[in-house]
């Protein structure tokens, strides 16, 4: 299956209330957006694991689960939206290319540096370190509220 976006993180648990209010967001986003979750298993991290490599094992698997599509990282470094309207205006912009997204959302351990230089954008949720599993759900929220503002729903309201 094809869908027009991805939310490509590291770390899965169904379970997680998080992740299915993320999943949730996504599904009510519907036909405007296609989008999906795609969780990758996290790299092995052992007591005193080299985040180093742990980070550059993770970044394989995101640009691999990523190929073919507008990558957008996800980094506190990245742009900043002064607004969900211009977040919304932009994702329309990308939308309009015809290519696939791919938001990459690294692990416990952030973003390697391939992963950011692959990116063709790199955006900030926020400029606070959130935990990833919080900012794949954000991120989600931010998705469905800019497919509700491109709709003229109310949800926005």
């Amino acid at each position: 299956m094809r869908q027009r976006c991805r939310v490509i993180f590291l770390g899965e648990d169904a379970r997680d209330p998080l992740q299915q209010a993320a999943a949730a967001y996504l599904e009510r986003a519907g036909r405007r957006l296609d989008a999906g979750l795609v969780a990758l298993a996290p790299a092995k991290r052992g007591k005193g694991a080299d985040d180093a490599r742990v980070k550059g094992d993770e970044a394989e698997r995101l640009l691999a689960a990523s190929e073919g599509c507008t990558r957008v990282a996800l980094d506190a470094g990245g742009s900043a939206f002064p607004s969900s309207e211009a977040l919304a205006a932009r994702l329309e912009k990308l939308l309009a290319r015809g290519k696939p997204l791919a938001f990459l959302i690294g692990g416990a351990t952030g973003l390697h540096a391939r992963v950011t230089d692959a990116a063709d954008e790199v955006w900030s949720l926020s400029s606070l370190t959130l935990a990833h599993r919080l900012a794949v759900c954000v991120l989600c929220e931010q998705l469905y509220r800019a497919a509700e503002i491109a709709r003229g729903g109310p949800y926005h309201k």
